[in-house]
């Protein structure tokens, strides 16, 4: 496969120390990917989509799929992942985040299929579980797990964009345990299928819990880079079987 300067080589989807995020995608191929690059990529394919300068046909989750599709083509793989402080202010013009240019992206996506099961690859406590219905860029059903092994750096991980959840607050998982699958649009907050997990620090987290919980987002302003970055570390660092940044 080429490689451009925001993909990374092909990677074969292993863990042979432990548990898999995606139990059903073992031995796929997969690679880092950057989202707001690809979308010039994909403009220069389909000048018919981006004729109308004050339109983003990203903006319609089916035409950004196929985005996404026509990009693990041409990086031959079968998925991707990326994203974490990744600027998508091109990618996502136009969207709700334009109002206050917040176009920072403090999570990682993995552009899997609807429908592909969800794991913990560690020993995880279920501290919430929600669903924000707001169709025009929302989290859909979301799950917060708090990490048995997080001493040290004790964190929160935001899993969004899921369907079929089967957990309740309380529950403690074990690692290879499914307890939800990858949604899709318009539930899923009317994204394309992919699921989004951001790694929150608990202080911080408890913090926001109390005094504003409605105002967490996926994204934050590139100005605030350094303190979106302490605030919420890269969540590869505790997902084996991906490259962190």
């Amino acid at each position: 496969m080429s490689t451009s300067a925001h993909t990374t080589p092909t990677l074969r989807y292993k863990n042979e120390r432990g548990s898999l995020l995606f139990p059903g995608l073992a031995g796929t191929t997969l690679a880092r990917v950057n989202l707001d690059a690809e979308q010039f990529a994909f403009a220069r394919r389909h000048p018919e989509l981006f004729g109308n300068p004050a339109v983003n046909p990203l903006l319609d989750p089916r035409i950004c799929q196929q985005m996404v599709h026509e990009c693990h083509v041409t990086h031959g793989v079968d998925w991707s992942y990326g994203g974490y402080l990744e600027d998508r202010q091109h990618l996502w013009r136009g969207s709700y985040l334009s109002a206050k240019g917040t176009f920072l992206h403090l999570g990682v996506d993995f552009n899997v299929p609807q429908g592909t099961h969800v794991a913990v690859v560690e020993d995880s406590l279920v501290m919430l579980v929600d669903e924000d219905t707001d169709l025009d860029g929302g989290w859909g059903p979301r799950v917060f797990l708090k990490p048995s092994s997080a001493r040290r750096l004790r964190i929160v991980q935001i899993f969004a964009h899921l369907q079929a959840v089967r957990v309740q607050p309380g529950d403690r998982l074990a690692p290879g345990t499914v307890f939800a699958e990858v949604g899709g649009p318009p539930h899923n907050g009317n994204w394309h299928p992919h699921l989004h997990i951001q790694a929150v620090r608990e202080p911080h987290f408890q913090e926001i819990l109390i005094e504003r919980f409605s105002e967490l987002d996926g994204y934050g302003h590139r100005s605030e880079r350094s303190i979106l970055r302490r605030e919420f570390p890269d969540p590869l660092r505790r997902i084996p079987g991906f490259t962190a940044r």
